[in-house]
């Protein structure tokens, strides 16, 4: 796709790039600076301060009054993280969203590469990014990030393919529907119509809704992917992820994830995932798989809340609200006392099923080759 240039009569810029902004006046200067510095010359920059206690909405607003193409808008009162990321989607006028975090800073090429790397019709373009670890950062924390960075990553789980089709995307979520291998919400490029037609970020989330909305995105229109680092993201103790992660463990750890497998069982966006799921050998089901999921969960809060070094004391009362906001976690426990017996018998009929064929297999030709 070739970006359009400056002087092209739009009302509408190609890319916004959405800064959602909060109390994030320490970086965020080489943040707008990195997005200016876009060889792409037709985007603008979108600033959303959530109801700042710094001086981010004074910073960003010199950075409008000296750049035509920056725009700031400061909500009235806090929405909170991912509900200011959909606002930003609400407030943008390009044709693609390129989300920007205020922490993270892009390279000059990223936008360009990027679009480039987008076919016609494509919905979602991911970048291959590097950590910045801050000075502070724990070893416990890097070694955290470790897996995020070679295994758990598009080309550690997809061999380095440039395209990852729909079908293929959707067959990993079925396998290892809790990790993200796509990563932060800064190395994402999404057409606005991906937004019209499955929906925004999910703000009942506290951790992985930028992984679940391109993940909702993947499993209907598949990803490109630019295998070079076209973003930085910077990892530092008073980050937002770092906030969440220390005070509510239970939720970033375990329920976020579980919500996700939630809606992979039942929500209409994951149709496909449930197909792919259909189709493994032996099938999975993913509605038992949950049920599973939700009493280790329910084990999990107790421990959390417990916990005589960090105690999570949310917990319980979180598990609580996730019973009453998403019913199917309890809804079939008569049935799922047989889950691990069945799974076992369908295990071993699939196991005979395909030892079978592969017999069938080996005696046809042995069968042709005798004389008539």
């Amino acid at each position: 796709m070739k970006p359009r240039t400056a002087g092209s009569a739009t009302r509408s810029p190609l890319v916004s790039i959405c800064v959602p902004a909060y109390n994030g006046a320490r970086f965020l200067r080489e943040c707008l600076d990195s997005a200016l510095a876009q060889t792409c010359a037709d985007f603008e920059v979108l600033v959303v301060d959530d109801s700042s206690g710094d001086n981010t909405a004074a910073l960003a607003r010199d950075y409008a009054r000296r750049f035509p193409r920056v725009r700031v808008h400061v909500n009235e009162r806090n929405l909170g993280l991912v509900a200011n990321w959909n606002r930003c989607v609400e407030l943008a006028r390009g044709t693609w969203i390129k989300p920007l975090f205020q922490d993270d800073r892009l390279e000059p090429e990223c936008l360009a590469r990027m679009l480039a790397a987008a076919h016609p019709g494509e919905l979602l373009v991911v970048t291959r990014r590097t950590i910045d670890f801050e000075r502070g950062v724990t070893p416990a924390l890097r070694h955290a990030y470790e897996p995020f960075l070679s295994r758990h990553t598009l080309p550690g789980v997809f061999g380095g393919a440039a395209r990852i089709d729909a079908p293929r995307f959707a067959a990993n979520m079925v396998e290892r529907p809790q990790v993200n291998c796509i990563g932060e919400p800064s190395t994402l490029l999404l057409h606005r119509s991906a937004f019209e037609r499955f929906g925004g970020f999910n703000p009942a989330r506290v951790n992985l809704a930028g992984w679940e909305r391109a993940a909702r995105v993947a499993v209907h229109a598949g990803i490109s992917y630019v295998d070079e680092p076209m973003v930085t993201i910077r990892v530092h103790a008073g980050s937002a992820t770092q906030v969440r992660a220390a005070s509510r463990r239970f939720r970033v750890q375990v329920l976020d994830g579980l919500i996700v497998e939630h809606d992979m069982a039942s929500a209409p966006a994951y149709e496909p995932v449930r197909l792919a799921a259909a189709a493994q050998r032996p099938p999975v089901d993913l509605r038992l798989r949950l049920v599973e999921s939700a009493r280790r969960a329910k084990r999990r809060a107790r421990r959390y809340a417990d916990d005589a070094f960090q105690p999570d004391l949310r917990a319980p009362l979180e598990w609580e609200d996730a019973e009453r906001r998403y019913p199917l976690l309890t809804a079939v426990p008569a049935r799922s006392r047989a889950t691990p017996l069945a799974a076992i018998m369908r295990g071993v009929r699939w196991a005979f099923t395909r030892r079978a064929g592969r017999a069938a297999a080996l005696v046809r030709p042995a069968m042709s080759a005798r004389p008539s």
